[in-house]
């Protein structure tokens, strides 16, 4: 996986489960053939790392129609 790819949490067991984001970075090895992802959840708004085997590369038009800002089309009242 490369930076700025589309993927999503495929891994039943994390909690953020089916949530999908960007790759903004790398960082050590988590295990002898794992390495940890920091990714950007676009519906939390922050960055997360998790584990390269809980992460899928998703196409584009899979994710096509879930962008829709960065709250992910969710209002935030202030």
């Amino acid at each position: 996986m490369e930076i700025g790819d589309r993927v999503v949490i495929c891994e039943s067991r994390h909690p953020l489960y089916n949530f999908k984001g960007s790759v903004v970075g790398r960082r050590g090895p988590k295990g002898p053939d794992d390495i940890w992802l920091l990714v950007y959840v676009d519906n939390r708004g922050r960055s997360y790392l998790i584990p390269r085997s809980m992460v899928r590369i998703i196409s584009e038009e899979e994710d096509q129609g879930d962008r829709k800002g960065p709250f992910g089309g969710k209002r935030r009242y202030n």
